[in-house]
C-alpha cells in the first residue's frame, strides 16, 4: 500500500463520515423544527379559539343584562349595538379558524359536522341580538347551552392535537371541505352534532 493510499483512504472515510453525519443532523433539526412550530400553530389556534369561546360568552351575558327581550336592534343607537357588533367580529373570527383548520388539516366528516356546528352555534347570539330577544339559557343544563360546551371543547381538543402526520388536503379538498363546513345545512342540526359527541 501506497504512502497516498494510507492517506487518502482515511481522510475520504473521515469526510464522507462528517458529511453523512452533517446531513442526517441537519435532516433532523430541520424535521424538529418543523414539527415545533406546527405544534405552536396548533396551539396558537386551540388558544384563539377558547379566547374567541370566552367572548361568546361575555356578549351573551352582557346582552342578556342589557335587554328585557322586547327590544330588538333597529338602530346604532341601541344599547345593544355594541354587543352586536362584537357578535358579530367573534362570528367573522370563527369563519376565518375555521378556513384555516379546512386548508391545514385532512378532515372526517365528523369533524366536518362538529365545525359547521360550531359556527351555527356563534350565530345564535348575534341573531338573539337582532331580534331583541335575551338567550334563554337559563341553566347549565339547556340544551343549546351544553351543545355549544361539547362542540367548542372538542374543537379545542381538534385544534391542539397535533395530527401524527403532516399531510394537508389539496386545494380541492380544502375548499369542499370549506364549503361543507360553512353549509347552511348544519343550522338546523348543530345541536345533535353536538350530542353525537356525547
Amino acid at each position: 500500500m501506497s504512502i497516498t493510499e494510507s492517506v487518502v483512504i482515511p481522510i475520504l472515510t473521515v469526510a464522507l463520515t462528517l458529511g453523512g453525519g452533517w446531513v442526517v443532523t441537519t435532516r433532523v433539526t430541520d424535521r424538529w423544527e418543523q414539527v415545533k412550530k406546527n405544534r405552536e400553530m396548533d396551539l396558537s389556534a386551540a388558544q384563539e379559539f377558547q379566547l374567541l369561546y370566552g367572548e361568546f360568552v361575555a356578549i351573551w351575558k352582557t346582552w342578556n343584562s342589557l335587554t328585557d327581550g322586547h327590544t330588538p336592534v333597529t338602530t346604532p343607537e341601541h344599547i345593544g349595538s355594541g354587543c352586536l357588533e362584537r357578535a358579530a367580529a367573534a362570528e367573522g373570527q370563527i369563519e376565518a379558524l375555521l378556513a384555516k383548520l379546512a386548508a391545514e388539516r385532512s378532515l372526517t366528516e365528523g369533524e366536518i359536522d362538529m365545525l359547521g356546528g360550531v359556527r351555527q352555534a356563534f350565530k345564535v347570539v348575534r341573531r338573539s341580538i337582532r331580534r331583541g330577544e335575551a338567550i334563554a339559557w337559563s341553566s347549565s343544563g339547556a340544551e343549546p347551552y351544553v351543545a355549544i360546551k361539547s362542540l367548542s371543547a372538542a374543537t379545542s381538543v381538534l385544534l391542539s392535537t397535533t395530527p401524527t402526520a403532516r399531510n394537508r388536503p389539496s386545494p380541492a379538498v380544502a375548499a369542499r371541505n370549506f364549503r361543507e363546513i360553512t353549509d347552511n345545512r348544519h343550522e338546523g342540526s348543530w345541536i345533535s352534532s353536538a350530542q353525537r359527541l356525547a
